[in-house]
């Protein structure tokens, strides 16, 4: 009757009748309670359900009747893992290897996790091991190529990105993985060429479509990359108006929204609020919305005629536009840039005035926003910066805001004077920025403000940087007082902040 009730269970299973199956399960658990099979398998029904609580206590219940159950430990592992436990998760995928040592599932679930924990080595041996026990699995080498990447091995990584496609060519991540990885060679062309294709084949695939004009835009394709970006971008917005958008030419005295996107970074409205001057210039009465902490800087940019917050009502106007949109709608290209600096001001004299010194005075920003997907890459150890903070005859200046601050402990024997407290919002910001020689900053929105604001700024860049700063340049056409330090490998902040020390010494000397 239980093998009965079982096997008919799975077949809704299968089907994905997850309800009629869960109601069988459960009738095979009135009768026998601790039935490891019922247990795992309604474990897998509330993790399919996205429950995870629940699937986990079943998982449990089911290696307490069945201690050597390899399924259930590896179901288990990765219920912890999508929490965050990634203790817990090694020790179940540790359980299934050894019930199951020749399990490549096991080995490339326990590789994602230590590579997760930062175990590159561990992570690579479990991926190679995966593909010795079976050389067919496509999330073998796809996995084996991302952790070759992030140590910086990227013909490797190339080549396992290669296989993977080959193993699995109707799936798009495998042609996204092999054109970012592409990309991050300099080999655009050929990513372009591989993503056309690809998008001829998956037309709707967001992502490949997200890889592409990255690398039009990081190539310096504005033109293109801004045409394919725009709508690309709004597509996915949250945000809707029922006035119309705003398509560039003159507005013969309407009001025209600037607004913020959902998302969309301050370091963007920084970069891409030099446009708004423009949008006044076509006869419009601007109404910009904005990031709360940018309203009353850029209360004093010409032309605007009201700022409000995003979080404010917003007033009647009669066309809309994105300010993400303006290099689109203007038709910017490396050439047509605008690039008349500085084009932000702070509003008045800063409450704070730094005391005069005979010394160059430096601010500095090691970290960005940790809610940032890649701030783990774009964010520096601020332990690395010692490399160039014991440089003689220059005041240190601290404007780092947010978590990353409390990191300022690391250092404190140093003398760095921290004005992030005062700093309450872009304004204060800028008004201190105004007093210094030099802001060295990794790619935050304080870079962007020094840019914009015409302050000498040092910029220290990921390996593989945001497409703004294009590839290879040590200048930016976005902002003429920008030098870029650029990783030469992924983590080589020990080699940029060599360089900056390097530079520092010829600075003050």
């Amino acid at each position: 009757m239980i093998a009965d009730l079982l096997t008919t269970a799975m077949q809704h299973h299968q089907a994905g009748q997850l309800q009629e199956a869960e109601h069988l399960y459960r009738q095979v658990l009135q009768q026998q309670p601790n039935h490891p099979n019922a247990l795992y398998l309604l474990g897998l029904i509330a993790h399919q359900m996205g429950n995870l609580d629940g699937a986990i206590a079943l998982y449990q219940q089911a290696i307490a009747s069945q201690p050597n159950f390899a399924e259930a430990h590896n179901n288990l592992g990765a219920a912890f893992q999508q929490q965050g436990n990634l203790a817990a998760a090694i020790a179940h995928y540790q359980a299934t290897l050894r019930i199951k040592p020749d399990n490549p599932n096991a080995n490339i679930n326990l590789g994602v996790t230590l590579q997760q924990q930062g175990k590159l080595e561990a992570a690579i041996a479990r991926y190679q091991k995966a593909i010795r026990l079976n050389p067919n699995l496509p999330e073998a080498y796809s996995n084996l190529a991302h952790a070759l990447k992030e140590r910086g091995e990227l013909e490797q990584a190339t080549s396992h990105y290669q296989t993977a496609l080959q193993l699995t060519p109707n799936n798009p991540e495998a042609y996204r993985d092999l054109g970012d990885a592409l990309q991050e060679q300099g080999r655009i062309d050929e990513a372009i060429a591989l993503l056309d294709g690809a998008i001829n084949q998956f037309p709707n695939h967001i992502k490949l479509q997200g890889s592409r004009i990255r690398a039009k835009l990081i190539s310096g394709n504005l033109g293109e990359g801004f045409a394919e970006y725009d709508p690309w971008r709004l597509s996915l917005s949250s945000r809707t108006f029922s006035q119309p958008t705003w398509d560039g030419s003159n507005l013969n005295g309407q009001s025209i929204l600037l607004y913020t996107e959902t998302g969309a970074g301050i370091g963007d409205t920084i970069q891409f609020i030099r446009y708004a001057p423009l949008v006044a210039q076509r006869g419009g009465r601007v109404i910009l919305e904005c990031q709360p902490a940018l309203v009353r800087l850029f209360q004093s940019i010409p032309g605007i005629e009201t700022v409000i917050a995003t979080d404010s009502s917003l007033p009647s106007f009669d066309v809309q536009a994105s300010i993400l949109s303006l290099p689109f709608i203007f038709g910017t290209t490396l050439e047509t840039i605008p690039a008349s600096i500085p084009y932000l001001s702070p509003p008045s004299i800063s409450l704070f005035p730094l005391p005069e010194s005979p010394h160059l005075k430096v601010g500095i920003v090691w970290g960005g926003d940790p809610n940032h997907r890649h701030d783990r890459d774009r964010s520096c150890p601020v332990q690395e910066f010692r490399r160039f903070l014991t440089t003689r005859e220059i005041v240190f200046y601290s404007l780092q805001k947010g978590p990353h601050s409390t990191e300022l402990a690391e250092i404190e024997e140093l003398p760095i004077q921290d004005l992030g407290p005062q700093l309450n919002d872009f304004a204060d910001t800028a008004a201190a920025i105004t007093q210094l020689d030099l802001v060295i900053s990794v790619d935050t929105s304080v870079a962007h403000l020094a840019g914009a604001l015409g302050k000498p700024v040092w910029i220290l860049l990921a390996f593989t940087p945001d497409w703004r700063w294009l590839m290879y340049r040590e200048d930016s056409p976005w902002y003429p007082s920008a030098r870029l330090f650029r990783q030469p490998h992924r983590n080589a902040w020990t080699v940029v902040c060599d360089q900056v020390a390097q530079e520092l010494r010829r600075l003050s000397s």
